[in-house]
């Protein structure tokens, strides 16, 4: 009897240790099995917070990148748009420096000749075409070749106008007055008229033509003198 009561007595207390190893073990596995699911949540977590910092990041800099790329594009056009502002200003300066080289040449040519072009000969003709047939005196002072190839210009002009012209050297009595002037009588203001007008229109004149009256009413002298 005492046999069986010991193994009795063992055996309970082999299953009592067995029951606490077993409870140890499954609060020991419970522990562990909650600090790993800890762990692993913090480490999601973790890498949520990094994934999530990271795609920030990423757009932050896209914008930064976008902005950048927008300001590149907006200086390029500014700088065309400069460009073809320059250009265009260059060639305005081009166009108005060939106006004022062809003005300064023209008037460098009429500084050094007196001319009167075909289209100012065409406008006389055309202001006088009324007094076609009349006969006028064209009187130049001798001895200057530039007098002398106005008054043949002038001379050309009245003929293409239908005008009788009769031209002679001057009496020289003091100084030439320069420009030209005209003795008229009575009967020819008319024809002086336009023709001073047409003289002037044309630009053959910078400005009015001088006249003194003649005694003979049906007198029209031109005097040619020289550059004013």
């Amino acid at each position: 009897m005492s046999f069986l009561e010991r193994g009795l007595y063992w055996s309970t207390f082999a299953y009592f240790v067995f029951v606490c190893l077993a409870g140890v073990s499954s609060l020991s596995l419970a522990y562990f099995a909650a600090r790993v699911s800890s762990t692993k949540r913090a480490e999601l977590m973790r890498l949520q917070l990094t994934s999530a910092e990271t795609v920030a990041h990423a757009h932050t800099e896209a914008a930064q990148a976008l902005q950048e790329r927008q300001k590149l594009e907006a200086d390029v056009a500014h700088s065309q748009m400069q460009r073809e502002q320059l250009h265009h200003r260059n060639l305005e300066l081009q166009l108005e420096l060939e106006r004022e080289r062809t003005a300064r040449l023209g008037l460098e040519q009429r500084l050094t000749t007196r001319r009167i072009e075909p289209t100012e000969r065409q406008a006389i003709a055309s202001a006088l075409s009324a007094f076609r047939g009349q006969k006028v005196s064209l009187i130049l002072y001798p001895g200057d070749p530039e007098i002398a190839a106005f008054a043949g210009e002038i001379k050309t002009a009245l003929e293409e106008a239908g005008m009788r012209v009769a031209m002679a050297p001057a009496l020289l009595f003091g100084k030439p007055q320069p420009g030209i002037a005209l003795e008229v009588g009575a009967n020819r203001h008319g024809l002086a008229t336009a023709l001073a007008q047409a003289l002037v229109a044309a630009g053959v004149c910078a400005g009015p033509i001088s006249a003194v009256e003649s005694d003979d009413a049906d007198f029209l002298e031109i005097t040619v003198g020289p550059r004013p």
